[in-house]
């Protein structure tokens, strides 16, 4: 079993006996995880097509091009499982395209209709329509949704055999089960929106159990014209994954990772009967 020996990073809300337990000493500290191979997905969330931010999609395109595919492509070449979460109506809307994983544990069924608040003010119907939520008030965001496609995954990437799709968070828990998967490696979008809410996103999937690492430049948030410059909306989803979550890893140091555990299958062991009575001695093939 390949190990992937990767640095991550955290972000403790402490400090040491010796400093004073004060915000202005906080750090962010770093630990090198031996992950195995076996044990390790890398999941890619919402990596769409379209969008009805154009600024942000713009983003989100060339950090696909130039982060996430190639991220993909070394994490394929390691053995390490790859799954791909594109949101439910992308999974199952294009059937002839992605066959999604369907998990062993049935779907649950819903219960009964709750009593309070009222069903008008849940669904914020009537004299109630005013309190819908922020997306949904003036002047809405599906104003500027394209029209002309139907949503799908980036044409940058291709899901290959082998590969798996999931919808939601059961597929992904019952895919993780079935294959001993226990740590979670993260890159996609948006880092402040779906990476972080979704049910197959990082407080979910940690709230399970599992073992979370969002890879911290293969994400992008979606800013506001005061963070927009320095990102910071990214900045601080980041800081809440590394402080509660789970931890951080940057691509450089994946790569350095996936790049030894090459290394590691690389080399073998030869017996004596291979080298004419030669002890085990380990070369590079």
């Amino acid at each position: 079993m390949s190990t992937l020996n990767l640095s991550v990073t955290y972000y403790q809300a402490s400090t040491p006996n010796d400093v004073p337990c004060r915000e202005e000493n906080f750090i962010r500290r770093t630990l090198l995880f031996p992950l195995p191979v076996e044990q390790t997905a890398l999941i890619l969330i919402d990596l769409w097509d379209i969008h009805h931010i154009e600024s942000w999609v713009a983003r989100a395109g060339a950090m696909t091009h130039d982060v996430i595919v190639p991220l993909i492509d070394k994490a394929r070449k390691t053995g390490l499982t790859i799954v791909f979460a594109p949101s439910p109506p992308v999974a199952y809307g294009h059937p002839d395209k992605y066959h999604v994983y369907e998990g062993r544990t049935p779907p649950p069924q819903p219960g009964p209709a709750p009593t309070w608040p009222p069903e008008e003010f849940h669904g914020r119907r009537g004299d109630y329509a005013r309190f819908r939520n922020p997306r949904s008030q003036p002047p809405g965001i599906d104003l500027h949704w394209p029209r002309h496609k139907k949503l799908d995954m980036s044409p940058l990437v291709n899901v290959q055999d082998g590969d798996f799709v999931v919808a939601d968070g059961r597929q992904l828990h019952d895919l993780f089960e079935e294959r001993g998967i226990l740590h979670m490696l993260v890159a996609g979008f948006a880092a402040n929106w779906c990476i972080l809410n979704r049910d197959y996103g990082v407080r979910a999937m940690a709230a399970r159990g599992y073992n979370i690492i969002l890879l911290r430049d293969a994400t992008e948030g979606v800013e506001f014209p005061d963070t927009l410059e320095k990102r910071w909306a990214t900045e601080l989803a980041i800081r809440e994954v590394e402080q509660v979550h789970g931890f951080c890893a940057s691509h450089e140091a994946f790569y350095a990772a996936c790049d030894a555990a090459a290394k590691q299958r690389g080399s073998k062991t030869i017996t004596a009967e291979d080298k004419g009575g030669l002890e085990g001695v380990v070369v590079g093939e």
